[in-house]
């Protein structure tokens, strides 16, 4: 009989973890917020005008490493690539906290051109030390095209992925780190855009090599239309704050009870 006793009182605190558990869940927010603008900068080559960024709102794509353009024809140096997020339209709900924050991006076939040297190609997120404003108007800032370069991909770990010859096409779903998550809540408490950037951590092309790149073929806009390709975005989710008091208070009644029931 006192085993009986044991084995209900483990199920009614075990059902009771999950009522409190999954009625977190069920009143989890979601936001999905898609990228407003995504250009890259190039390396200065050396010896040479640095180019021309794209950072222009009528064409966006975010491929990184270099490509051959052969209507020129020229060779890029390394490209690396920005991403802005208006957050404005997200409203934390009082008592709620951001438990997870996704980025996702599109791979296609054709999309990864590179040598795969040691067997993978990595590709990183980070923070970066240069706003909105910077990338949008490089001149006004102040800053040399080779110190906005150099602050992409370099700041804090935001997400990552690599990719192997047997990676097959597809939507690519990362997940943010804390500090991605601390940055975002800033970028909300200031009003300002939210900025990724990214790099081809693994970038070591042969002298001659016409391509090394990830993420090719994503242009999200061309002629300043949208082309229908899957714009970048940020699934962020929050959840009422855990409340131990509650737990406890909750916790107690349950043992009360069971003693009654002796």
């Amino acid at each position: 009989m006192q085993n009986q006793r044991t084995k209900t009182q483990r199920f009614i605190l075990a059902a009771a973890g999950f009522a409190i558990a999954t009625g977190s869940l069920a009143q989890a927010d979601i936001f999905e917020v898609e990228s407003f603008h995504l250009g890259g900068f190039y390396a200065v080559p050396d010896g040479e005008p640095p180019l021309i960024p794209d950072n222009d709102l009528t064409f966006q794509n975010y491929f990184m490493g270099h490509t051959t353009i052969p209507t020129i024809p020229i060779t890029t140096t390394e490209r690396r690539t920005f991403f802005a997020f208006d957050l404005a339209d997200v409203l934390i709900p009082d008592g709620h906290e951001i438990i997870g924050v996704e980025f996702e991006l599109e791979l296609i076939f054709g999309g990864i051109l590179a040598n795969f040297e040691g067997g993978t190609e990595e590709v990183i997120f980070t923070s970066t030390t240069s706003d909105y404003d910077t990338f949008m108007d490089p001149l006004a800032s102040g800053l040399g095209p080779d110190e906005i370069f150099d602050s992409m991909g370099t700041g804090d770990f935001y997400t990552g992925v690599g990719f192997d010859t047997m990676t097959i096409p597809d939507s690519i779903t990362m997940d943010m780190s804390e500090a991605a998550i601390e940055d975002i809540l800033d970028s909300m408490l200031a009003d300002s855009p939210f900025m990724i950037t990214g790099m081809l951590a693994t970038y070591d092309p042969e002298a001659s090599a016409l391509f090394e790149f990830v993420f090719g073929l994503s242009d999200v806009v061309t002629g300043g239309s949208p082309t229908g390709f899957p714009v970048p975005k940020l699934t962020i989710t929050t959840a009422p704050v855990p409340a131990p008091a509650g737990i406890l208070v909750l916790g107690s009644g349950l043992m009360c009870s069971m003693r009654r029931r002796r």
